[in-house]
């Protein structure tokens, strides 16, 4: 019997040794790595708008996930037990929604983000995040889902009227818009340049937008 318990306390010790050292040991160092390699990954003038790692709760068994938001997308870093990563990085535009919801005790088990892409496939689900930069990271994201989904309803809007023949212009007898038909253009134009003022649509965006429109005029 005592040789059997002998086992078992050696056996749990090794097991606790082993998981200081694959897990606990030497994790400020490997976080410092992760946010490196994060920063490395970054393209020009693209900047880090928020980042947070999952508490050591949500994730006992295995390296915590990092999440980042930045200026042009977002992205989550999953570090292997015996070195190495997996970056997964989404643009903005193909953001659909991202859910916030928050754990109970929430000092301790923090929030859980959900970010819903185009392909269902593809979503991010990130729990134990501290709760003060899960509520930073969802409060940016929807202000950028708005954003991309008001682009893609003006692009739509676009598209229809380019398909219905746009904005009519009659030749008068010297071969000149009518004031209407003027004040039409113009009016589109100014709705664009609204937008882009707004930061809705990107300078490339306006541009279209307005070549667009002088081409059907």
């Amino acid at each position: 019997m005592s040789d059997l318990l002998v086992w078992i306390v050696t056996a749990v010790l090794a097991a606790a040794l082993a998981y200081w050292t694959l897990v606990i040991r030497g994790t400020a160092e490997r976080t410092e790595k992760a946010r490196q390699k994060l920063q490395a990954t970054l393209m020009k003038d693209e900047r880090v708008i928020a980042s947070a790692i999952q508490n050591r709760i949500a994730s006992l068994f295995k390296r915590r996930e990092l999440i980042a938001i930045t200026s042009s997308r977002f992205l989550s870093i999953n570090r292997s037990l015996f070195g190495g990563f997996t970056m997964r990085d989404y643009q903005w535009k193909d953001l659909q929604d991202v859910k916030l919801s928050e754990n109970i005790l929430p000092r301790v088990f923090g929030s859980r983000l959900t970010f819903i892409t185009a392909n269902p496939s593809e979503n991010v689900h990130i729990n134990g995040v501290p709760s003060e930069l899960a509520s930073e990271i969802y409060t940016h994201s929807q202000g950028e889902g708005q954003a991309w989904e008001e682009k893609r309803r003006i692009r739509v809007l676009e598209e229809s009227r380019a398909a219905s023949g746009g904005v009519h212009v009659h030749a008068g007898a010297a071969g000149s818009t009518s004031g209407a038909s003027a004040a039409s253009i113009m009016d589109e134009i100014a709705k664009a340049k609204g937008l882009l003022d707004a930061g809705a649509i990107s300078d490339a965006e306006f541009q279209e937008i307005k070549a667009r429109v002088l081409a059907r005029a």
